[in-house]
């Protein structure tokens, strides 16, 4: 049995058969997966809360992403449906015959119909629901055609492709916004550096820390993670901050200071910025060099923050280039506050579940 399909509380991932699954990815807990799945590299599918169920045939490409809200929300996966490189499901539910483009993001309650094809970096918003056979694509995405059923091969065939095309569902590798870096080599050389982590905090047994790197109490780095500072940086994460599945920080020879109460969402990628407490940064967001973060600000999912942007105190900012968008609301920053409280609670638990274990680091 693969040591990475982990049970969480009372919870045991439910497999059937014919899961191909790369040694280097998860699947955790609350997690039914039926026959012929494909899981590719560093893939994280963590049922810590309500169910994931994955269907028939699916194929989940690298650094891709699968989790739910707490105990409110599952995820679910149609049949035949393939989920791009570094993209996101998050407490939603995806059609038979879908296809996520690369670094594509599907957000919580929202409902996507059979064979739809989301184009790559877009980002479906919170509740949105769209109709079968339609081709989605922005930030936030709309519906910009109409698919016949024979469409999903011919897309099929350009996502799974090893060599980059040009295609509506595959992110280029320059440009501004590129395809997130896939595998470990740029940082299995580097140093290990000093390493300061708190007996309460929690990190992943396959998170990548290099560098100089201080953990404060009750933080967490989550499965998939890789956190990296060359020679000269230095990367501090403050109490209760949490950095989430298959979020890259390389801050190179810069600095990264992240304050208290943070959560950094899946599959982020930040710079040597710095984010002061009670931030929350948006899933799928790229927060660049010398941007800050100033305390209970708001970036949203898939914006990018340009370098030396300030972000003000309180405030919202999205797109891509990120700028203001309006005042955080008091009922949001209860909300965002709790969310960051799961995740307190969420690394005392897999402290527990892996001292269990008795699970080294990878």
């Amino acid at each position: 049995m693969n040591n990475r399909l982990l049970n969480y509380k009372n919870f045991s991932p439910r497999i059937a058969d014919n899961l191909s699954m790369d040694k280097t990815s998860w699947v955790i807990g609350n997690t039914e997966i039926n026959q012929n799945v494909s899981i590719n590299k560093r893939v994280v599918l963590r049922g810590d809360g309500a169910e994931i169920k994955v269907g028939k045939n699916v194929i989940f490409l690298d650094r891709s992403t699968v989790h739910v809200a707490s105990e409110m929300m599952g995820s679910y996966i149609g049949d035949n449906s393939i989920i791009g490189r570094y993209a996101l499901v998050h407490a939603c539910k995806i059609g038979n015959n879908v296809i996520l483009g690369d670094q594509a993001i599907v957000m919580d309650g929202s409902n996507i119909g059979d064979n739809c094809i989301i184009t790559a970096n877009s980002l479906v918003p919170p509740g949105k629901s769209f109709p079968k056979n339609s081709l989605l694509s922005g930030a936030p995405a709309k519906v910009v055609g109409t698919l016949a059923n024979s469409d999903y091969q011919k897309f099929k065939k350009e996502i799974i492709e090893k060599n980059i095309v040009k295609s509506l569902v595959r992110a280029k590798l320059e440009g501004s916004d590129p395809l997130a870096e896939l595998g470990t080599h740029p940082w299995i050389n580097y140093k290990k550096g000093k390493e300061n982590i708190d007996p309460e905090a929690f990190v992943a047994p396959d998170a990548i820390l290099r560098g100089n790197i201080t953990v404060h109490e009750r933080a967490s780095l989550w499965f998939s993670t890789i956190v990296s500072a060359q020679a000269g940086g230095n990367i501090e994460i403050g109490e209760g901050s949490n950095i989430q599945d298959n979020t890259i920080i390389n801050v190179k020879d810069g600095s990264l200071e992240i304050g208290k109460f943070v959560t950094v969402g899946h599959n982020v990628r930040l710079g040597a910025c710095r984010i002061d407490n009670g931030c929350l940064i948006g899933m799928g967001c790229t927060i660049e060099d010398g941007a800050i973060v100033e305390e209970n600000a708001f970036v949203g999912a898939r914006a990018i923050v340009k370098a030396n942007t300030i972000v003000k105190a309180n405030t919202i900012f999205a797109g891509r280039p990120a700028s203001y968008f309006r005042e955080v609301k008091e009922e949001e920053a209860k909300f965002f506050k709790m969310g960051q409280k799961f995740y307190e609670k969420f690394a005392a638990d897999y402290i527990i579940e892996f001292k269990k274990l008795n699970v080294a680091n990878l």
